[in-house]
């Protein structure tokens, strides 16, 4: 039987623990599945600006899937290896609903690092200031947002009173079905609830095959690590799907394994378990998987 040759894994509340740290164990245990022949890759919302400092502090020079999969790009020079943006007329009318529901919208145009997050109103940068201060830097005012939309944006980040983002999930579902997917982030820090939009059928299994299918490396050989809604599809797709500790009890309940919390270094515990039984990484990587590092 092979071992687990791909390892995909979230950022916050995963691989971090609660207060932003990656312990020495957390560490150890992603060489020790580098050093057996896996692959591991970041799987996160974070779009790439704040993925590549968590790939470069953790030592890792695989593919990173950001935009909840919408992205795959290289951390070492951010080129983009797989893109999957909302067509223009898309993103457009799903603005134009949201804009007339009441909701704040941020567009994110490009797929790469810099300001490239748009917003209508200084109100709606004051709220990133006072409730996500490290975003602020890729924040900027645009005098025509609906211009923004027809560059084919990455994401639409909307937020919302929750009737009002429940009302908008369903009319863009109803009106739009095979233009959108969204993820429904629930409750945030600012009273207000959130909800990402993307192109239709994007989430983090897409990126995950990607990568995987990069490598020449099966379904059966994945694990996803996750505590989160935009973790359900990685953490069903994979060969093991493992759901944290500190996940809520549905995520848990779609997982094959709960792994310790992220406090816990609880995918270092994983990791540990499958090496010591030999289930991690035990097929060689083939000349295909080195020539597609190359390209």
């Amino acid at each position: 039987m092979n071992g687990y040759r791909l390892l995909a894994c979230d950022i916050d509340g995963t691989l971090l623990r609660s207060d932003g740290t990656v312990s020495a164990r957390t560490l150890g245990a992603l060489r020790l599945a580098e050093k057996l022949g896996a692959v591991v890759a970041l799987a996160t919302g974070r779009r790439i600006a704040s993925t590549t400092p968590i790939a470069r502090r953790l030592n890792l020079n695989t593919p990173c899937i950001a935009h909840c999969g919408a992205v795959v790009y290289e951390p070492a020079d951010e080129s983009i290896l797989m893109s999957k943006q909302i067509p223009k007329q898309a993103a457009l009318e799903a603005y134009q609903i949201a804009r007339s529901a009441g909701a704040d919208v941020a567009v994110h145009e490009s797929v790469h690092s810099g300001r490239s997050i748009y917003v209508a109103t200084p109100r709606e940068l004051e709220d990133v200031a006072v409730h996500w201060p490290f975003m602020l830097p890729h924040y900027q005012l645009a005098e025509d947002l609906e211009g923004v939309c027809r560059t084919d944006p990455v994401q639409l980040c909307v937020t919302a009173d929750t009737d009002v983002i429940t009302g908008l999930i369903r009319r863009w579902a109803r009106q739009m079905p095979e233009a959108l997917s969204t993820v429904d982030y629930g409750t945030m820090e600012n009273g207000k609830h959130m909800v990402d939009v993307f192109a239709h059928g994007v989430d983090k299994a897409l990126g995950v095959a990607f990568v995987a299918d990069l490598y020449g490396i099966a379904r059966s050989e994945t694990i996803a690590f996750g505590d989160s809604g935009n973790d359900i599809e990685m953490i069903l797709h994979a060969g093991l799907g493992v759901a944290m500790g500190n996940a809520p009890a549905e995520i848990r309940g779609i997982a094959h394994k709960t792994a310790p919390s992220n406090d816990e270094d609880g995918v270092a515990q994983v990791i540990e378990e499958l090496a010591a039984c030999g289930r991690l990484g035990r097929r060689a990587r083939t000349e295909r998987d080195a020539n597609a590092r190359l390209h």
